[in-house]
């Protein structure tokens, strides 16, 4: 079965030119896979309807695994984007993975596998209460100060952060930390970057929280 979904990967992206829906490859942060290096998932239209139909996690060279993919989605994803695994396992078939645009600050669409119909299924990204990407929100949870050239945030309530990022005011991601549950303090190397904005975006299982910190040299 792997054999098959591996000459199915190979011959997808060797006759791209053909599909009437260009394969698109995404990042994959967070992940709690064993192979987590340089890991990706992969959208291809394999049947040249313009739809994507499947989904294809290279977690390990060699190795990759294969979903068929439901689309529930009216928003368009790219390549600029970015996929975090914020629940379960790939492998496990029990994953949660949000896609987030850098340019708009917010998750567009939620990918996951469906054990009922035996599918991976892409939706747009609603939130599940109300908006809680506020800078205020961020200030009650997180303390930041400046020690030198290395900024140090500080946990000042429980929340279950998995991962944090350091941006430009234009959303390109400078560095990040991954696998931080149970974290009470995060720091950033700020010694190669200039003075100026930056926004931290903590992510957490259930929200994400952006926070404005100033660096000065």
């Amino acid at each position: 079965m792997k054999t098959k979904f591996l000459i199915l990967f190979i011959f997808s992206i060797c006759l791209s030119h053909l599909f009437a829906k260009q394969p698109l490859s995404l990042s994959l942060l967070n992940s709690s896979d064993n192979c987590d290096l340089g890991t990706k998932i992969w959208l291809i239209d394999a049947n040249s309807d313009n739809i994507y139909d499947i989904l294809i996690h290279n977690g390990c060279v060699n190795q990759p695994v294969a979903f068929s993919l439901s689309i529930n989605s009216v928003n368009e994803i790219n390549e600029n984007q970015s996929a975090y695994l914020t629940q379960g396992s790939i492998a496990a078939k029990n994953f949660t993975i949000l896609i987030y645009d850098t340019n708009s600050f917010k998750y567009t669409h939620k990918l996951y596998y469906d054990n009922q119909i035996s599918k991976a299924i892409l939706e747009d990204y609603t939130e599940q209460s109300s908006d809680h990407k506020t800078y205020e929100e961020a200030d009650n949870y997180f303390y930041t100060q400046q020690m030198g050239s290395t900024l140090l945030i500080t946990k000042k309530a429980e929340i279950d952060v998995q991962s944090v990022l350091l941006c430009s005011l234009e959303g390109k991601i400078i560095s990040h930390l991954q696998n931080v549950e149970g974290w009470s303090q995060f720091s950033f190397d700020m010694s190669l970057e200039p003075s100026g904005m930056y926004l931290l975006r903590f992510i957490a299982r259930e929200k994400v929280l952006t926070k404005r910190v100033m660096y000065v040299r």
